[in-house]
């Protein structure tokens, strides 16, 4: 059996520049995990995730949704802290993020409706 470090892979410096700090726009120039193996989060090969494709659209839908139907604020003014927690295997945030949302009044008609 052979077992892959998909998390090494993913927070090798060699790779990454500076791997521990959130930078979302690393990820802009990559179209799928194939591309060079860098990206993997759905596994790779025969026993890769089946639902990645249905996920992939899923997201983008769900996310656009919610930025097009509230708005969305902090409950502070400070920072949003990134740093990771150590409970779990998912990387959960060591502090959650807590936000307030409102119905945009252009949707409120629609989410009346739901």
């Amino acid at each position: 059996m052979l077992l892959v470090n998909v998390w090494g892979i993913q927070n090798d410096p060699n790779i990454w520049g500076d791997p521990k700090t959130f930078k979302p726009e690393r990820f802009k120039g990559i179209e799928d995990y194939r591309d060079g193996f860098r990206f993997m989060p759905f596994g790779f090969g025969r026993r890769s995730c089946p639902g990645e494709g249905m996920s992939m659209r899923l997201v983008g839908l769900g996310l656009g949704s919610l930025i097009q139907c509230f708005e969305w604020e902090r409950t502070s003014e400070s920072e949003v802290d990134m740093s990771e927690g150590t409970e779990g295997i998912s990387m959960p945030k060591a502090i959650n993020l807590v936000a307030i949302c409102h119905p945009r009044s252009t949707m409120l008609n629609l989410l009346s409706q739901l």
